[in-house]
């Protein structure tokens, strides 16, 4: 581990950024620590719950005492019950019992199947070790009303890699996700199991690790685990840190796929001979998008050298060449829109009610608004003897929709990626390329099915993007009469993550392919509306046969720089950085081993890097939400 990853991570509650983030998730090496200012604020935030609860007690007693004294005034979590009961007073014997039990009976969640040894029913490590960071870095800015020591157990699970299993389902987005975190805390009761992770390559679930937290949580953790006092448990559970990390990590990696595709598009368009004006600055900066403007800029860097650009000699390309900056850009602002929402959220208090104390623990001193209207009040009700402020950051509708949008613009992304595959695929439309450029057409398929596995993939995601964020369905009593649905957006959105690397994998399979036909084999493009020719005419087995034995021959390892030479800078580093993963297809064969490869380099950022090595500054990342002027 360098330098950089062995120093801790601070958090603050305010300034953690998303790529810090995303290394604490995927490297339980990299250590979190607890900045002493912020570990400061969650004292005093705790000394005034203290004070709330005690005056609660004392004026009960003093109306015990008293007959027809002053009703002691209920802050809701810590002295009434929760959602459909917020106006249940609770007996003082029973404040920090409310506390455990809201743990306990939000733990209702389920996964795919009724298998609990089933790692596909529970969060990915990554995603739970993201919702204890975000959940900590909340707590640090003292309006939760947490003690100290739990602030330190919930370090201690991050530091010690513990990551208890979650169900993924049982979240509306509502009181934030309520169910997942009761999951991810009540390990601190004794219930659920987890399992310990100490480096990146133990982030998947073994289950002959798993172990319970009754027995092993304690000596694990390195102290005994606190239960929840007065307001934890709701403070535990209220938040939408589930939801969050999910698009934050969704948001990451998206960031790498617009680069991506905009790499797997200069690939097709050189092995189409394609056109080069459409990508003239004068046209991007015209319309002034900052996506657009990138992602034409990308594509001029990767094509700078190519010796196969406008070899045509046609006019212009399909849509799905001479409008990917557009396409492309497109998704690159979105993306840019759903970072500042991540960028905002996981630095955000997210639980319900909050509070604001001062250095003693007293309330700040600031007046509530709502006390302008004090001359409302009915005579039974006194606001000014309220600690807390009951309102509504738990609702996930900012995660939610930032996931929606986000899950449109990636699967947009493949979408047209597999339109450009298909290009190359169909001889019609390749300017002059073999039919699904493999030799041997008829006893050989090639990459046809690579390309049904791309349209089923771009299907799907039809289907999943539709935005979750726009239903809603009434819980507690009709007490959260409008939910977000926050969880499902996010959950959705990574399976359709998934789906893009895979389809935008299958591009690069088929644009390398159809680079060697162009080049090694000397396929000269023909204009646009003539008909190709082909040296393996049907029926002519001899000259097929001569055909795939040149296509091996002119393919082999030794003759990939020279391949390399006729396309850009940018993209000659990726055509090599994909043939060092796969080979070239001379005979069938399955290519699931093939697209599983280019996914890994892709999600790895390993494409990117062998690019940006090679221009130096690399591809332009995702840019602000702003015009490009």
């Amino acid at each position: 581990m360098s330098a950089v990853e062995a120093r801790p991570l601070v958090l603050d509650g305010s300034s953690l950024l998303l790529e810090d983030l995303v290394r604490v998730c995927r490297d339980p090496r990299v250590r979190v620590a607890c900045a002493p200012e912020a570990l400061a604020r969650v004292e005093h935030g705790w000394k005034q719950i203290e004070g709330v609860a005690r005056s609660y007690c004392e004026a009960l007693d003093e109306m015990r005492a008293h007959p027809g004294g002053e009703v002691p005034m209920q802050d809701y979590g810590i002295t009434t019950g929760f959602g459909e009961f917020k106006s249940v007073p609770v007996s003082p014997r029973r404040l920090e019992e409310l506390q455990r039990n809201i743990l306990l009976s939000h733990m209702a969640g389920v996964g795919d199947n009724a298998d609990p040894d089933d790692p596909s029913n529970y969060f990915p490590a990554e995603i739970v070790r993201g919702a204890l960071v975000t959940r900590l870095n909340s707590f640090l800015q003292g309006h939760s009303g947490v003690r100290p020591q739990l602030v330190e157990a919930v370090w201690r699970m991050i530091d010690r890699g513990i990551v208890p299993l979650v169900p993924t389902r049982g979240s509306v987005g509502a009181s934030g996700d309520l169910c997942p975190l009761s999951h991810l805390f009540a390990v601190l009761l004794g219930e659920g199991r987890y399992y310990r992770v100490e480096t990146g390559d133990d982030l998947a679930m073994r289950l002959r690790e798993l172990r319970s937290a009754a027995a092993h949580l304690a000596q694990d953790l390195g102290m005994a685990p606190p239960a929840p006092s007065f307001k934890e448990g709701l403070a535990l559970t209220n938040g939408t840190n589930f939801s969050t990390t999910t698009l934050a990590l969704a948001v990451f990696d998206a960031d790498g796929l617009a680069r991506t595709a905009d790499l797997a598009c200069a690939l097709t368009l050189e092995a189409v001979c394609g056109c080069a004006r459409a990508l003239d600055p004068q046209v991007h900066d015209l319309r002034g998008h900052r996506g657009q403007v990138d992602s034409a800029a990308n594509l001029r860097s990767l094509l700078e050298g190519s010796r196969l650009l406008d070899r045509a000699g046609a006019v212009q390309d399909t849509y799905s060449l001479r409008c990917a900056p557009q396409v492309h850009g497109a998704s690159r602002d979105a993306i840019g829109y759903a970072r500042m929402v991540v960028e905002r959220e996981i630095n955000a208090v997210t639980d319900n009610p909050l509070f604001f104390p001062g250095p003693a623990g007293e309330s700040h001193g600031q007046e509530p608004w709502d006390w302008r209207f004090r001359d409302n009040w009915p005579e039974t009700y006194d606001g000014t003897r309220r600690a807390s402020y009951s309102a509504g950051n738990f609702h996930g509708q900012p995660v939610a929709l930032a996931a929606d949008f986000l899950a449109i613009a990636l699967a947009e992304l493949a979408s047209i990626s597999e339109r450009r595959g298909q290009v190359l695929l169909d001889a019609h439309h390749n300017r002059n390329l073999p039919g699904n450029l493999i030799p041997r057409r008829g006893v050989n398929s090639g990459l046809m099915i690579a390309q049904y596995t791309a349209a089923s993939l771009v299907s799907e995601n039809k289907v999943l993007a539709h935005p979750a964020s726009v239903d809603s369905i009434p819980t507690s009593a009709n007490t959260e009469d409008h939910v977000s649905m926050s969880s499902i957006a996010s959950r959705k959105l990574r399976t359709v993550l998934g789906n893009v690397q895979a389809t935008l994998a299958i591009e690069l399979l088929i644009a390398t392919q159809a680079i060697e036909w162009r080049v090694a084999m000397d396929y000269q493009p023909v204009p646009d509306g003539i008909a190709g020719t082909s040296s393996a005419a049907a029926g002519d087995w001899a000259a097929a046969e001569e055909e795939a034995e040149s296509f091996r021959r002119s393919t082999e390892p030794q003759h990939h720089p020279a391949t390399a030479g006729w396309l850009g800078h940018g993209t000659a580093a990726a055509y090599l950085a994909v043939r060092r993963r796969v080979s070239p297809m001379v005979d069938d064969r399955p290519l699931d081993g093939d697209v599983r490869a280019l996914r890994r380099a892709i999600a790895g950022g390993e494409l990117d890097a062998a690019v940006a090595e090679v221009l130096g500054e690399g591809l332009r990342a995702v840019g602000p939400l702003q015009s490009a002027g």
